[in-house]
């Protein structure tokens, strides 16, 4: 019986190491480019997985660059510009093309276009394209590579954590995919719908989400109860 416990444990021990150990992201070569690819199960359904992808990309605006997410509910696809600094006082930044997808279960995603770029007035290196690097002839660039591939990894693990975390209500999925904004809606799903809203104020009996078209989405108890366009 000793000897099972001991058996099962160690099983126990490595599966824990194994699912740990695939969490890492590692930054590889494919042809000339350097990419970062990988996937994890969707812990809840296919659409809810995408739409905490959709929501981290829309909220992420630190690590996003401004107006470059493309989203295509229909085919669970995103495609999003990224910005990691190096440090807060460090002069150089990374900046890289993020593609997720969710598809048989699964989420993917897929890093490309990698560019090391100045960081603050006092940067004096122009941008540094890793896709570019001969490393035959300057080896000394290999730091380039070494640091995104550290960025990469704490940044993939993090980006998965919160995206597989959340578990989110669309039950209104055919009008959030037609970018319609319903009564009846949570705020996860207009932000779907529709985007993040220009201003928003509130009273006592109900919040106003107003956008730059014109139109007002009015949300009491934390669903929409009207909408005027």
């Amino acid at each position: 019986d000793d000897m099972k416990f001991m058996i099962l444990t160690a099983l126990m021990m490595t599966s824990i190491t194994f699912a740990h150990a695939q969490e890492s992201y590692t930054l590889i070569k494919e042809g000339n480019s350097y990419i970062c690819k990988g996937s994890q199960p969707c812990k809840y359904d296919e659409k809810a997985t995408f739409g905490s992808a959709a929501l981290w990309a829309i909220e992420k605006s630190s690590n996003i660059i401004e107006n470059t997410l493309k989203c295509d509910a229909k085919k669970l696809s995103l495609s999003v510009g990224c910005n990691i600094e190096e440090s807060e006082n460090s002069d150089k930044a990374y900046t890289f093309q993020l593609n997720i997808g969710v598809n048989k279960g699964k989420i993917e995603f897929l890093i490309k276009d990698v560019k090391c770029i100045p960081k603050g007035v006092m940067a004096v290196f122009k941008t540094v394209s890793l896709d570019k690097l001969n490393l035959e002839k300057k080896p000394q660039n290999k730091e380039y590579v070494d640091k995104f591939s550290v960025l990469c990894n704490q940044f993939m693990q993090q980006t998965m954590k919160e995206i597989l975390g959340e578990n989110i209500d669309l039950s209104h999925w055919e009008a959030i995919i037609n970018g319609q904004v319903v009564k009846g809606m949570n705020p996860n799903e207009v932000i779907l719908a529709k985007g993040k809203p220009l201003t928003v104020t509130e009273n006592s009996q109900r919040t106003m989400w107003s956008y730059e078209s014109g139109s007002i989405v009015m949300i009491e108890n934390g669903i929409v109860s009207g909408v005027i366009n």
